[in-house]
C-alpha cells in the first residue's frame, strides 16, 4: 500500500513537473514568470535549478528576465549545497570580473544552460566589474554573504541583485551571429554615407542619426552589441584624415552614447581625448564635449577632463562654450576643482553674451549634486537671483535647482508658474519629472496642480504657445500629450 502510494505520488510529481516546464516556454512571458514562481518552490530543489537555469539562457526579453532570475534564486537559495556554491563563487570572485565570469559561467553550464566561457571579452569584464562596484556602494556584500542569514532580507536582496545584473550582462555581451553583424554594419555604413551628405549639427543629418541609432521600442539582448557596432563605426570615422568624416563621426557618438547604454568605455575615452586640440573646429569640439558626461555618467572616470571643460568656457564659439557648461554639472562634483566649476558656471550664467550658454549654465547649477556644502550654497543662491528672469528658461532653472536641493518654498514656486494662462510647457515637464523622481509633494499641492493643469486643458492651452516656446513646445500635439501624461501621473500619485 506504502509503494503503490508512494508511486502515485512520484507519478504526480512528475506530471506536475511536465506541466510547468511546458508553461515555462510559454509564449506569453506573464505565464512564463508565474510558471517559475511555482517551480521555485517545488521540492525537488535540483530539478527546479536545473530548469530555471536553462529558463535563464533562454529568456527572450531582458524586460522580464527578472521574472525568471528571481525565482531561479529563489530555488538556488533553497538548496543549502548550491547556495554555499555561488556564495563562495561571489567571495573567491568578486574582485576578479573576468574569473567570475567563467566561474559562473561553468556553474551554470552543469544544468544545461549555456556553455562555459573560457575566454572573457575585456568589454563584459569591465561591465560585470563596474555592475559588482554599484551593488557594493548601494549597501551589497556580496563577497560577505557566506555566514549571513540567507532568510534576511539584506541576504537575499543583496543575492537576488548581484545574480541578476551577472547574469543579465553575459547575455547582453554574446555575440551576434556573423550574418546579423554584417547587415547591421551595412546599413549603419549607408546611413553614415547619407548622412555625410548633410550638413553637421542640421535636423537633416540628426534625424538620419537618430534613426540609425535608437532602438525598436521592444529591448532586446542584441540592443548592446548593435549599440557597440555603431559606436564602432563612428570611432572608425573620428579616425579619418577628412575633416567632414570626424566631424560626423563624432556627431553619431554623442548620439548613440546619449539615448543607449554606454559602451566600449576605454575606446571612446582614447578618441575624444585624441580630438581635444586647440585647432579643432567648434563644431566637432562641442560634440566632444558632449560625449564626456555620458561616459562619466555611466563608469565614473578616474580623471575625468575638468579643466578641459573650464577652460572651455572661455572659447570664443558659443556652441562650445554651452556644451561644457552643460557637461560640469557631471563631471565636477566631489573632484578637487567642484568650487571651481560652480563660481564658473555661475560666472557664465550672469556674464555670457549668449544666452544659450546662460541657459546651460543655469540647468547645470541647478542639477549640479556638489559634495561641499558651500558649493550648494552659492549655486542655490545665485538660482534664486534668476527666479524674476523674464527668460523661462532661468526660471525653470531656479525652479528645478529648489526642487532638487529640497529648499523651503520650492513647490510654492512651480505653483505659481503653473497659474500663469501662459506657462511654458517645461515647467509641466518638471511635475512629472519630478514625480518620476520619487519626489513627495502633500497631497494638497498635488491637487492643486491638478486642478490647475484641468484648468489649462480645458482653457486651450495646447494651442496658445507663448512667444518664448519653439520645437516641440509649441506644437499642439505634443503640448496635449504632455498635459494628459502629467495628468495622469497626478492622478496615480494621488
Amino acid at each position: 500500500m506504502f509503494r503503490t502510494f508512494t508511486e502515485r505520488r512520484a507519478r504526480k510529481d512528475q506530471e506536475r513537473q511536465r506541466e510547468l516546464s511546458v508553461r515555462l516556454r510559454s509564449p506569453e512571458p506573464e505565464v512564463r514568470a508565474t510558471s517559475a514562481g511555482e517551480i521555485a518552490q517545488e521540492r525537488d530543489t535540483a530539478w527546479a535549478i536545473r530548469e530555471l537555469a536553462q529558463a535563464m539562457a533562454r529568456e527572450p526579453s531582458p524586460a522580464w528576465f527578472d521574472g525568471i532570475a528571481g525565482p531561479f534564486c529563489d530555488a538556488v537559495c533553497r538548496d543549502r549545497a548550491v547556495r554555499e556554491r555561488v556564495e563562495r563563487m561571489f567571495a573567491a570572485h568578486g574582485d576578479a570580473p573576468a574569473d567570475l565570469v567563467r566561474a559562473w559561467t561553468a556553474f551554470l553550464s552543469e544544468f544545461g544552460a549555456g556553455a562555459a566561457l573560457d575566454t572573457v571579452d575585456d568589454e563584459l569584464a569591465a561591465e560585470v566589474g563596474a555592475r559588482l562596484r554599484r551593488v557594493g556602494e548601494q549597501g551589497g556584500k556580496f563577497r560577505e554573504l557566506s555566514g549571513t542569514d540567507p532568510e534576511s532580507l539584506d541576504y537575499v536582496v543583496t543575492f537576488g541583485v548581484t545574480v541578476e545584473l551577472l547574469h543579465d550582462a553575459v547575455r547582453r555581451y554574446a555575440p551576434l551571429p556573423a550574418d546579423d553583424i554584417d547587415r547591421a554594419r551595412r546599413a549603419a555604413r549607408e546611413t553614415l554615407e547619407r548622412a555625410l551628405a548633410h550638413p553637421a549639427g542640421s535636423d537633416d543629418r540628426y534625424g538620419l542619426l537618430v534613426a540609425l541609432c535608437e532602438r525598436q521600442d521592444d529591448e532586446t539582448w542584441a540592443d548592446r552589441q548593435l549599440d557597440a557596432l555603431r559606436i564602432r563605426e563612428a570611432l572608425d570615422l573620428c579616425g579619418s584624415a577628412a575633416p567632414d568624416r570626424v566631424a560626423l563621426g563624432v556627431e553619431t557618438l554623442a548620439i548613440t552614447l546619449h539615448i543607449n547604454d554606454v559602451c566600449l568605455h576605454d575606446a571612446v575615452r582614447e578618441t575624444l581625448d585624441r580630438l581635444c586640440v586647440p585647432d579643432q573646429d567648434p563644431f566637432t569640439f562641442s560634440e566632444v564635449l558632449s560625449c564626456y558626461p555620458a561616459l562619466h555618467a555611466d563608469r565614473r572616470m578616474d580623471d575625468p577632463p575638468v579643466e578641459l571643460f573650464l577652460a572651455a568656457l572661455g572659447h570664443p564659439d558659443p556652441l562650445v562654450r554651452a556644451h561644457a557648461a552643460g557637461g560640469l554639472d557631471t563631471i565636477a562634483p566631489g573632484l578637487p576643482e567642484e568650487s571651481r566649476a560652480v563660481a564658473a558656471l555661475i560666472e557664465a550664467m550672469e556674464h555670457d553674451p549668449d544666452i544659450e550658454v546662460v541657459r546651460s549654465a543655469a540647468y547645470a547649477l541647478a542639477t549640479i549634486r556638489c559634495t561641499e556644502e558651500a558649493d550648494s550654497r552659492a549655486a542655490s543662491a545665485a538660482l534664486a537671483g534668476q527666479a524674476g528672469s523674464a527668460d523661462p528658461g532661468l526660471r525653470v532653472a531656479s525652479v528645478d535647482g529648489a526642487l532638487h536641493r529640497d529648499e523651503p518654498g520650492a513647490y510654492d514656486r512651480l505653483t505659481a508658474e503653473l497659474q500663469r494662462p501662459d506657462v511654458e510647457a517645461r515647467f509641466i515637464s518638471s511635475v512629472g519629472f519630478f514625480l518620476d523622481l520619487g519626489k513627495q509633494p502633500s497631497k494638497d499641492v498635488t491637487a492643486q496642480w491638478t486642478h490647475l493643469l484641468e484648468r489649462l486643458r480645458q482653457g486651450g492651452w495646447t494651442d496658445r504657445p507663448n512667444e518664448h516656446e519653439d520645437g516641440d513646445d509649441a506644437e499642439p500635439g505634443f503640448r496635449a500629450a504632455l498635459l494628459k501624461l502629467t495628468l495622469d501621473k497626478l492622478r496615480a500619485y494621488a
